[in-house]
């Protein structure tokens, strides 16, 4: 996979977006979008390591608590009740490892992204979705749309991350090439498009079903998983 780097890309994460990563508080989808993001920005990056320092400057002005003295046997007691409990995949947190060297996407595609199994949605649209269950809930999918699909008009529920590794898309909010990232909350509504000649390949997260505002969205949606 070969992107272009930090100087061509003109969309970001929010500063709120990258604090939240900073802080392990995303779900596993979207840090995994947001850390394949930094590997190819380094403003976003260097943005990054300024809120971790931060925080870890506020950590060292917070007095410490002394703990019980059974708070170890409290904890093993409370672990043992939920054995029988069904936990996610993946308990740990979203980023409490090093995902920039773990090259996170590459450790969702074992076989490349142009060896990924698509699986055709409406004629113009594929998805392949990635296992990223974490221990908070999201989603995380590769779109692929081809030259001059249009997605109809749509919102978010929540959130949605979408990341560009190929190709290009265009919205009222711009082009958006390969490395640019869309942060998107549940105010968005957009009609994306790709453009250019080749298919746009999007990275995507998202905490909840898009809301399509047209009939033939709603009518197709229920059959696409979108």
């Amino acid at each position: 996979m070969s992107l272009m780097r930090n100087g061509s890309i003109k969309h970001h994460p929010k500063t709120e977006t990258l604090a939240e990563y900073a802080a392990g508080a995303l779900d596993e989808a979207r840090a995994v979008v947001v850390a394949t993001h930094l590997t190819l920005c380094d403003e976003c990056k260097t943005a990054v390591r300024d809120f971790e320092a931060l925080g870890g400057a506020a950590l060292e002005t917070i007095e410490p608590v002394a703990m019980s003295d059974n708070a170890l046997d409290d904890f093993w007691a409370r672990l043992g009740d939920e054995k029988d409990e069904q936990l996610p995949v993946s308990t740990r947190p979203a980023n409490d490892f090093d995902l920039m060297a773990a090259q996170p996407l590459q450790r969702y595609l074992k076989g490349g992204i142009d060896n990924v199994d698509w699986k055709p949605l409406v004629p113009g649209l594929s998805q392949h979705v990635l296992q990223a269950d974490g221990y908070r809930r999201g989603a995380l999918r590769l779109l692929k749309i081809a030259p001059g699909t249009q997605i109809p008009k749509h919102s978010h529920k929540e959130s949605e991350f979408t990341l560009i590794l190929k190709g290009a898309y265009k919205d009222h909010m711009g082009v958006f090439n390969a490395g640019d990232f869309a942060d998107l909350n549940d105010e968005a509504t957009h009609i994306p498009q790709a453009i250019g000649e080749e298919d746009c390949i999007c990275l995507i997260a998202t905490n909840a079903p898009l809301a399509f505002k047209t009939v033939i969205g709603k009518v197709v949606q229920p059959f696409v998983g979108l």
